[in-house]
């Protein structure tokens, strides 16, 4: 254990800045042999002088003051750091959060993250950024993101993820399409069909996959990376799509139908995962956002 004490350091800094015992006692509110008796202390025990006593003209940091002082310093503002985390962690979350969301899941994910948010955290300002998964990656590590919703596709170091839930693939037909009867099929009955991809980075990898392992590559005809424009041009009977999250309607956005078949094969479900910084402290907030993200959901997931 240290011989010193905070206490300690935090005189020697104050003495630093003021150049004197008793404006940094005043600074301080305490008496100047308080101050005084405490440096003394220090540094016995650390065998140093840290002081040069000039008679009548105050005080100045000794050489090997000025090499420690920094660290006295960085050590003092860790401990308050410590503290407010501290008084962070038992307090209700309040105030402004950060969280990335991956454009592609945010329509399905952020409307009931916000609606569960403000019933059971009011005084939380959750703030939403709804990125690419690159970006989205980018922002937990460098801290601009408290927390990120998004696949576990692509994930960089630094960054840490809990499983919140699984999407399957599913194949979308137009209304029109020979197999919009069925309930499900193999992927290789779409073998021969123009395909509508979701063109964004790791989901195109993903679908390409799933192909590859039905045993034939696909005729792209459109791209988009836009889930919402996919499913409205399949509607149109312009291709089939292959893809992961289920809206609630089987209506594209203009207005016409379209049907959603199950897929036989065994292709691995994406998963939708909370993502913090390894390096990111926990704070009530943070705590608060993860909890009810653990609750939400997607239909059919």
């Amino acid at each position: 254990m240290p011989s010193y004490t905070l206490r300690q350091l935090e005189y020697l800094v104050a003495v630093a800045e003021y150049g004197s015992v008793s404006a940094a006692a005043g600074s301080l509110h305490v008496s100047q042999s308080t101050l005084s008796s405490g440096i003394s202390e220090m540094e016995r025990a650390l065998n140093l002088q840290l002081l040069v006593r000039h008679h009548a003209k105050g005080v100045s940091l000794s050489l090997a003051g000025e090499r420690l002082i920094v660290k006295a310093r960085t050590m003092l503002d860790d401990a308050e750091l410590l503290e407010r985390d501290a008084r962070d962690l038992g307090s209700s979350p309040i105030g402004a959060v950060s969280i990335g969301v991956y454009s592609v899941i945010a329509p399905y994910v952020v409307p009931d993250l916000l609606a569960r948010l403000s019933q059971s955290h009011p005084d939380l300002e959750a703030k939403i950024d709804e990125v690419s998964l690159p970006v989205l990656n980018e922002g937990i590590v460098s801290g601009k993101y408290e927390l990120g919703i998004g696949y576990d596709f692509g994930r960089s170091q630094g960054v840490n993820v809990k499983r919140l839930f699984d999407v399957s693939a599913h194949i979308v037909v137009s209304s029109e399409h020979a197999l919009a009867d069925a309930q499900s099929i193999r992927l290789k009955q779409i073998a021969n069909d123009d395909i509508v991809l979701l063109d964004l980075p790791y989901s195109r990898d993903y679908f390409t996959r799933a192909f590859a392992g039905a045993g034939f590559e696909p005729h792209i005809k459109y791209r988009s990376a836009s889930a919402e424009l996919v499913r409205a041009l399949v509607a149109r009977n312009m291709g089939v799509a292959l893809l992961n999250l289920r809206p609630a309607s089987n209506m594209s956005i203009d207005g016409f139908p379209f049907h959603i078949l199950d897929i036989m094969d065994d292709i691995p479900p994406a998963h939708v995962v909370a993502m913090t910084a390894h390096s990111a402290r926990p704070t009530s907030r943070m705590e608060a956002v993860m909890q009810v993200a653990k609750e939400l959901s997607v239909q059919d997931h």
